[in-house]
């Protein structure tokens, strides 16, 4: 509501999948102040997970510019534009040095974050009314919950999804149709990710498709993002059988619903897995160098795998652990999943 109070500021930069894991605050927000104006700061490759959201009045989208200079110029008129909205409430759950000048740019009364050692590169300093966690190992949702416990204690654990527009679904919808055999389950398998710690091998993907596709029961959809689909060929070329290669997505609203369609998720601990996880899709997430506890998908149903570090002086390499993680393990948690969730 444009115009109501209290005016609340959200402000969760990026990435795509810490951008998801704010929604169940959002809907806390929105339930405990019905009238209040609730809007959102964040960077613009993660802005079409909270655009058009029915719970959102307005969008504070920076788009970062190359080079430093330019850049600081760019954010330095981002934190005026949004010191002109002049809200009472801020709500910063990234607790990063960036989201703590733009709280303390808003000039907001109430200023509310993470208190150390979750708040980071000083961020603190901007805030006035700081929760501190109950343990380092809190997975992100609840951290994310706990703050919000601060300005609404009294919440029901929230329906959330992504909104995704009607031209969008059908769009979607068309190509499932085209696509898929209806009677078969329908696997997003994500192989990509940002960071080499999360990496499962490609090798083992292939082995995968291949195993879910000689199954029976099984299609299997090779999903990726901009600037990826190098590693979705790499996959495909390394398969015996034929894994379908979904087509490139116009944004994230296109993804959230091609993997909401889907029945099963198979990836890393990337956007893309909290993506489907929030869409109601069920989850299976290989972890490598991240915390499960920490990085667990938003809602069941989910499986894990994991290789974990064995005691201080370990000596295998995550990649080592990511690798001790089969196709065969796999296979075996996507069919335990689905056979939980529905009769074959």
């Amino acid at each position: 509501m444009t115009g109501g109070t209290p005016r609340i500021l959200i402000i969760r930069l990026s990435s795509i999948g810490d951008v998801v894991r704010v929604l169940p605050a959002l809907h806390i927000l929105r339930d405990a102040y019905p009238d209040a104006q609730i809007d959102w700061a964040v960077e613009a490759k993660s802005a079409n997970i909270v655009k058009e959201h029915p719970a959102l009045d307005n969008l504070h989208v920076f788009h970062r510019p190359e080079g430093r200079l330019k850049g600081a110029r760019e954010f330095l008129a981002f934190c005026r534009r949004i010191r002109q909205m002049r809200y009472d409430m801020v709500m910063d759950f990234h607790g990063i040095g960036k989201s703590g000048l733009i709280t303390a740019f808003t000039g907001a009364r109430k200023r509310y974050g993470f208190a150390r050692p979750r708040s980071q590169e000083l961020s603190y300093l901007f805030t006035n009314r700081k929760v501190a966690l109950e343990s380092p190992d809190l997975n992100r949702v609840r951290e994310n919950l706990a703050l919000c416990e601060a300005v609404a204690p009294r919440y029901s654990w929230p329906n959330v999804t992504i909104f995704v527009p009607p031209d969008v679904q059908d769009h979607v919808n068309t190509f499932f149709e085209e696509a898929f055999d209806g009677g078969k389950l329908v696997v997003a398998m994500h192989a990509p990710v940002d960071r080499k710690e999360k990496q499962w091998p490609l090798e083992h993907f292939a082995a995968l498709a291949d195993m879910l596709l000689a199954d029976g029961r099984f299609e299997v959809l090779l999903t990726w993002g901009p600037g990826q689909f190098d590693i979705v060929e790499k996959v495909a070329a390394k398969c015996r059988r034929a894994p379908i290669v979904a087509p490139e997505t116009d944004d994230l609203k296109h993804y959230a619903w091609l993997v909401h369609r889907a029945d099963l998720y198979f990836g890393g601990d990337t956007g893309p897995m909290h993506i489907a996880s929030v869409m109601g899709t069920a989850v299976v997430a290989v972890f490598g160098g991240t915390n499960p506890a920490k990085h667990a998908p938003y809602r069941q149903p989910y499986e894990i795998l994991y290789v974990p570090p064995e005691g201080k002086n370990n000596s295998r390499s995550v990649a080592e652990r990511l690798r001790l993680i089969s196709p065969e393990m796999g296979y075996d948690a996507c069919v335990k999943l689905v056979s939980r969730e529905r009769r074959f």
